[in-house]
Formats: C-alpha cells, sequence, structure tokens
C-alpha cells in the first residue's frame, strides 16, 4: 500500500466507551508504525510501536478558547509543534486522527506537511452546535470555521451517511469525505431465543441525553405495568447516572432494574450473551443537541443476535430496518417504546426472526472485517469497491454552500 505506515493519533485509548478504537488500532496492526495520545495508556502496554505522548492543554487555555477569549491558544502551537515533529518521521507516510476537534488542534502541524491526512469523525465532533450540561457551547466560537479551513491534504472518514451529512452541511466537499461504518465482532451463527417467561432488557452505552437512558426506564416501568415479566440491566456511566439512579429508587419495580457503572468489553460481550433484547431510546439531546452518529452498542447487539428497541433519530434508521431487525419508534415516545418491549418478550419467534436479521445485516456490513478492508483502502488512496449511499441521495451531490443552520 503506498501511504503506509500510519501515525496513529488517539486520544483517551483506555476510555471504556473508545473500544472501537483500540479495535482499529488492532486491526491495522504492523502498518502502524506510531500511535501519538494524550495520555499513557494501559491499552499500549507491551505494543512493538512507537508510542508518543502529547499532553492537553491546561483547563484554563480549553476554557478560554471554548469561550472565544483565546483566538489562537499558545499550547496549540506547542502541541502543533510537537505533532509536526511525529508527522515529519521518515517512517510515518500517512496520519490517521481521531476526532474532528483534535484534528483542528494540530492543523498547523497538518499544513507544513505534504503526506495525506485522514480524519476520522465520529459524532460530537460534527454536531456544530454541541452544548455541555451546564448549557455552555462545547466548540469554539471559530470551530467551524477552523474546519472549513484545513488544509487540502486532509480528507474526512464519516462514520455513517448521518456525520457525511453533517459535513456536506458546512460545505465540506463530498470528493473530500469517504464513509465507513465501524466493527464489531460478529460470531458464526447467531443466537437462538427460547425463553417465554422472564426476559433480559439491557442497555449498554454512555448515559447521556442523545442515548436517554432515564426514558427506557420509564418504558420499562410502564412495560412492567402492562404486564412485563423481566429485568432491564443498565451499563454505562455518564452526566444522567444520578438521574437514572433516582428514577430507580422511585420506581416500584427498583428490585428488576440494576444499573451497573461503566463496564469494560469483557463484561459487555457477558453481558449481550444473557440478553433477550437491547434497547435504547436515541433521539436529539434536549440539552446538548447531540444526535446517534452512529451506535457502536447497538451494531454490537445485532452482531450478537438481539433484537433492537430505539428511537428514530440519527443514523439509526440507516443502522436498523424498523420491523426487520428491531422496532424503532419516534423519539419520546415512551408508550410506543413499552409496548415494543411487551410484543418482544412475549414471542421467542419474533425475536428469533429480527436477531438473526441483525446478525446477518452485521456481518454483511459492520464486520470488522469490512471495516479494516474498507480503511485500508482509503488510507492508500484506493477507490473502494462501494461506498453506502441514501435513497436519494446521489453520490455526486453537491454539498450546501450555505453557513450551517444552528438551530437544526
Amino acid at each position: 500500500m503506498a501511504f503506509m505506515p500510519i501515525l496513529y493519533v488517539a486520544h483517551a485509548l483506555d476510555a471504556p466507551s473508545h473500544e472501537w478504537m483500540r479495535r482499529m488500532l488492532h486491526g491495522l496492526g504492523s502498518d502502524v508504525a506510531m500511535v501519538a495520545t494524550n495520555s499513557p495508556a494501559r491499552t499500549l502496554a507491551g505494543v512493538s510501536f512507537a508510542v508518543r505522548v502529547i499532553a492537553a492543554p491546561p483547563l484554563v487555555h480549553r476554557a478560554a478558547n471554548r469561550l472565544g477569549l483565546l483566538k489562537r491558544s499558545p499550547w496549540e502551537h506547542y502541541q502543533s509543534n510537537a505533532m509536526r515533529r511525529l508527522v515529519a518521521r521518515r517512517d510515518v507516510t500517512c496520519v490517521l486522527v481521531h476526532f474532528l476537534t483534535i484534528a483542528v488542534t494540530y492543523s498547523e502541524a497538518w499544513a507544513s506537511c505534504d503526506k495525506p491526512v485522514i480524519v476520522h469523525c465520529h459524532g460530537y465532533d460534527v454536531t456544530w452546535d454541541l452544548r455541555r450540561y451546564d448549557g455552555v457551547p462545547e466548540h469554539s466560537t471559530d470551530y467551524v470555521e477552523r474546519v472549513l479551513a484545513l488544509p487540502n491534504n486532509v480528507r474526512f472518514i464519516a462514520n455513517s451517511l448521518e456525520t457525511r451529512g453533517r459535513l456536506r452541511h458546512i460545505g465540506i466537499a463530498d470528493e473530500r469525505i469517504h464513509v465507513k461504518y465501524l466493527g464489531v465482532p460478529v460470531p458464526e451463527c447467531p443466537r437462538l431465543h427460547h425463553k417465554q417467561d422472564e426476559c433480559t432488557i439491557l442497555y449498554v452505552g454512555r448515559l447521556v441525553d442523545c442515548k436517554a437512558p432515564d426514558l427506557v426506564i420509564q418504558a420499562f416501568e410502564l412495560a412492567c405495568r402492562r404486564g412485563l415479566r423481566g429485568r432491564l440491566i443498565v451499563a454505562g456511566d455518564g452526566m444522567l447516572r444520578v438521574t437514572c439512579d433516582l428514577l430507580r429508587a422511585r420506581s416500584p419495580y427498583r428490585d428488576r432494574i440494576d444499573i451497573l457503572g461503566a463496564v469494560d468489553a469483557s463484561v459487555v460481550g457477558r453481558l449481550l450473551s444473557q440478553a433477550d433484547i437491547f434497547t435504547a431510546h436515541n433521539c436529539r439531546g434536549a440539552i446538548t443537541n447531540q444526535e446517534e452518529a452512529f451506535g457502536v452498542s447497538i451494531v454490537e447487539a445485532m452482531g450478537a443476535g438481539l433484537p433492537v428497541v430505539s428511537g428514530r433519530s440519527g443514523s439509526l434508521p440507516e443502522i436498523i430496518q424498523s420491523g426487520q431487525e428491531g422496532i424503532l419508534v419516534e423519539p419520546g415516545d415512551v408508550d410506543a417504546h413499552a409496548e415494543a418491549l411487551l410484543r418482544l418478550a412475549a414471542s421467542p419467534e419474533v425475536r428469533n426472526r429480527m436477531g438473526r436479521n441483525g446478525w446477518q445485516r452485521a456481518r454483511s456490513m459492520f464486520s470488522i472485517e469490512h471495516e479494516i478492508e474498507a480503511l485500508r483502502s482509503i488510507l492508500s488512496l484506493q477507490k473502494p469497491r462501494s461506498q453506502p449511499s441514501a435513497v436519494g441521495d446521489p453520490a455526486g451531490a453537491a454539498p450546501s454552500p450555505q453557513r450551517p443552520d444552528f438551530t437544526r
């Protein structure tokens, strides 16, 4: 391949929710020359390639930059100089950067090199009007302007058609965008569902407003009132943890709700093997404005042969065909969510049909093997055999030239 080996730029490698990042690194294997990260990672202990840590700026610098008080942080200049030295190494011929927010930080380094830089976008980094839970904008006031100013040697990977649409929306040209789904482990054959009595319903993911674990708990409670026999397991952590704990404490079905906190990949695998239904309630975050850009945990559940119940939001209609691999409800419709849980819990036949459909879809579209093959093609700048496309969304459609609508 023409542009190997790779400088792999990945912050927060040890984060429980970044298992996809570690899978990608493992899949690229010996094609990785070096990893650049922001803190020492246990994940990288004993690896064969070099690891370089570029420290993140102090909190005061990040806050001032977010509020627009610093047009250009001196710390970013230091970071770009450190990255420039890594990119200039002879054993690096291509750069893969996770998150657009990180790529913007190192923009000076990309502008000073003639090597291809591929930026993998994931969701929050292309939510242009993203807000924190205190209402403060997450991105700096000139964030979109800085994204558009990235040099021509920078290309973008969108993790879904939804993400591609957000890049197009601010004026990124189609020829600079590749669509590549994230990959998950998919077993050789799907599981069979036999239970007709008590079902285990599983939520795995960050406890954030765009995944709405609070609405999941409410839907489960409503389903229990209507006769559902079973348990709800919530695995994950985040800003809505206290909300979820409070809902559980106040629920008459509290003894059937378990909130585990953050768990690692091995625990997730065990939970998936024991569950009968996977659920979330994807929606546009009421506080953050974020929507699901891909949904790794949902695809993992499909790969495990579980039917999925969630909200019709973001990339979910792209991943799940409602009625085939699961049931999508209108965001905020807790009643419909409860009815979907009841329908699946009552019928192992429906769970088997949807679970097998989900397994087949994961195997054909979302396997690790498919992802790494597509990624190698992108990094070598060879045209992929095919690109995902949406109905009524021709690949050659011109991006919208107007400024982004931050009320969307």
